[in-house]
């Protein structure tokens, strides 16, 4: 039993990991809608294990085993291949609704399986609190092995389909054959030999179902890395990267290559250090070997895409390459590298990881590394040329509220790529005769960047126009109220009736967020006024586990990438401190006993949350991996210890009761809090009353727990 709830934990964690990750991959990067992928995981999982309590049989968990490694490489292969049921264009962006209905389907089978486990295994088990809060105990084991293997290996040594195989071949050799004797020495090596096959396999499996999805295109190379999927096609003479599905460069694009290094030379000529938030392998590379005098450095965490581009655009010597989160490079205090100009090239703000950015903060630290008088320079993807909208003038207010914070001067050109420029000086009153004797100066010869290009881009109406658009409104986008992602949102749904009508509803008309704490409320009440009402209290203790934990997570998930940098060798540990945490809240519970444990698991949550809503943004840099490691250790141990509480209320004197239960509400309560929390709340109400909203929720079940004794 205990190995099997092991395995469980491997299994389950780690297909949740590769399912995000893969259709992450599949639909163009877009973190926001992972929120919903979880919850439809989630929910099948509590389905599941609702489910499955009602099943008795002892020996289903190897039946459930051996499907579940069948299906997890299928799905896996399946959500790669979704996306070609909507559009066979490479890089089109799927829509949010579609999406979001896709990334659910696809979670189902596998989050089934998961939950239908958790029951097949406690009914081995005869006494009903102590096996529940052993299975969860070795369950939380598995998941840490499972969370932190992952999070190392793929990318570096397996890609997500190989670990899918590899993760199938461990279950199965594990769970249907007894490791006993010496014979456990012929096994081990069977296993790794058999790791090491599949290694080096099912990459070719990776190729030609990427070949068939990119049909049209010749396929040059596939991998992934801790960031997500890259890969490299080649056609009609452009070589285009792909990352996460979505066009990151295309070469040769002399104009794109241009509008993101000539512009801040016109305005800068004297430049001679130049920082680049991005790759410019493609693209500012090419420009830069005309440019001789120019030093480039360019920043980017992702060292195997480097690797793979050096096979194909050898290096230049002009260019240096830093292998860093770039929220983490401008950190560093100990840089002293100055530059004249720096330009980001992170793509759109439709997720966290990319509106990071565009925040007062970011703009703080960077500004650091800007020699007096240096220029900032960032190129939208809105088109300003003609009719602005509403939801386009909020966006363009975001960038000019945060620019106007850190910055003396901004200045804006319009066109089909609005792009800004911030600097301290008064760089932007130069005449056009001089910008265009600048472009005449330089060694390079622009093929777009030319008179009939700057006097378009300088004309004066246009921007007035935009620069009275941009500043129409004082809007906002920060650490603790990240509305950047939802306007973007807004924005991208315009020409998608579904999604315009979904999304506009979610964030212009938040009074649906009242449904939630209204329905925690109702089900309260239900509860204390029905008999039985401290037993069956114990179902509410497993959904507040359930939110609180999960939404925690996230929340220090969110802060940890937008402070300290997502460096996916530390997410690593992030994760694995919760999940060992986990394990040994449940341990420890179950060894202390007592009928009373809900209330030092509810005092410790509580005193995590408030300690942390006093101290996330006190904190430097150097000390935050530490910081989040501890914290989410601490509301692990908590949850896990309530957990065991709850398993004691609902289940004590009750053997033939549903052991699948409990486990499902709590489910339900991960499910609420990977919807709600961070993807539709954050930018809603802000990080402050999220985090107050989660403290009030303990105190609520703290006082519900006395009640009802």
């Amino acid at each position: 039993m205990n190995r099997k709830a092991f395995l469980l934990g491997f299994y389950s964690i780690g297909g949740q990991v590769l399912l995000l990750r893969e259709l992450t991959a599949s639909f163009n990067g877009d973190e926001i809608f992972i929120g919903t992928a979880l919850f439809g995981w989630l929910l099948a999982v509590a389905f599941g294990a609702w489910l499955g309590g009602r099943i008795k049989s002892i020996k289903a968990s190897i039946v459930l085993f051996a499907a579940g490694v069948i299906i997890l490489p299928l799905m896996i292969i399946i959500a790669r291949l979704v996306p070609l049921t909507v559009t066979d264009a490479v890089g089109e962006i799927v829509p949010f609704t579609t999406a979001a209905i896709m990334s659910v389907l696809v979670t189902l089978p596998v989050g089934f399986i998961s939950g239908a486990l958790f029951p097949s295994i406690c009914s081995e088990g005869y006494r009903p609190s102590a096996t529940i809060g052993q299975v969860y105990f070795f369950e939380g084991l598995g998941a840490f092995l499972g969370g932190v293997i992952v999070m190392a290996l793929v990318g570096p040594v397996f890609s997500g389909l190989s670990m899918a195989f590899g993760i199938g071949l461990v279950v199965i050799a594990f769970s249907c054959f007894s490791f006993k004797g010496r014979i456990i020495y012929i096994q081990s090596a069977a296993v790794l030999l058999i790791l090491i096959a599949i290694r080096y396999l099912v990459p070719y499996l990776d190729t030609e179902i990427d070949k068939y999805r990119y049909g049209s295109f010749r396929l040059l190379k596939t991998f992934d890395t801790h960031y997500g999927r890259q890969t490299l096609l080649s056609g009609n003479d452009e070589t285009i990267l792909l990352t996460d599905n979505t066009v990151e460069a295309v070469w040769p694009d002399y104009e794109t290559a241009e509008n993101l290094l000539i512009p801040p030379l016109l305005y800068k000529p004297e430049a001679e250090n130049i920082l680049v938030i991005g790759r410019t392998e493609m693209g500012i590379m090419q420009l830069a070997e005309s440019l001789p005098d120019l030093k480039i450095t360019a920043v980017d965490p992702r060292y195997l895409l480097t690797e793979t581009l050096d096979e194909f655009y050898p290096p230049d010597n002009n260019i240096i390459r830093i292998h860093d989160d770039p929220i983490a490079y401008s950190a560093d205090r100990n840089i002293y590298s100055r530059y004249d100009i720096i330009i980001i090239n992170q793509g759109e703000p439709d997720n966290y990881k990319n509106a990071r950015y565009i925040t007062n903060r970011f703009m703080g630290t960077i500004k650091r590394l800007l020699q007096k008088g240096g220029l900032l320079y960032l190129v939208t993807e809105y088109d300003t040329d003609r009719y602005i909208s509403d939801e386009k003038q909020k966006l363009l207010s975001i960038y000019n509220s945060i620019l106007g914070y850190v910055f003396r001067q901004i200045y804006i050109w319009p066109g089909t790529a609005t792009a800004f420029f911030a600097s301290d000086d008064s760089l932007f009153s130069t005449g056009f005769d001089t910008l265009m004797a600048r472009v005449e100066a330089l060694p390079y010869a622009p093929r777009f960047v030319n008179a009939n290009y700057l006097f378009d881009r300088l004309n004066t109406f246009k921007i007035e126009r935009v620069q009275a658009a941009a500043g129409h409104e004082e809007m906002v986008n920060n650490l603790e109220k990240p509305v950047l992602v939802h306007y973007q949102a807004v924005y991208r749904s315009m020409t998608r009736g579904a999604d315009e009508l979904l999304i506009k509803t979610l964030i212009n008309r938040p009074y649906w967020a009242l449904i939630l704490p209204g329905g925690i409320i109702i089900f309260i009440l239900l509860i204390i006024f029905r008999r039985a009402k401290r037993r069956k209290y114990g179902l509410f203790l497993y959904l507040v586990a359930g939110i609180v934990s999960l939404s925690m997570e996230l929340i220090s998930f969110y802060l940890f990438q937008s402070m300290a940098g997502s460096l996916y060798s530390q997410m690593g540990i992030l994760i694995g401190a919760f999940m060992l945490g986990l394990a040994l809240g449940t341990w420890y519970s179950m060894r202390l006993g007592g009928e009373h444990l809900e209330y030092p698991s509810l005092l410790l949550l509580l005193t995590a949350a408030v300690v942390f809503l006093a101290t996330y943004d006190r904190l430097s840099t150097s000390i935050l991996p530490v910081y989040h490691g501890l914290f989410l250790f601490t509301i692990a141990i908590a949850t896990g210890s309530l957990f065991v509480a709850a398993t004691i209320r609902y289940y004590f004197g009750r053997p033939q009761a549903n052991r699948g239960l409990g486990y499902a509400f709590e489910i339900v309560g991960s499910s609420i809090g990977a919807l709600f929390s961070v993807t539709l709340f954050l930018p809603l109400i802000g990080l402050t009353w999220l985090i107050i909203s989660l403290i009030l929720l303990i105190a609520v079940a703290l006082i519900g727990a006395y009640i009802t004794e």
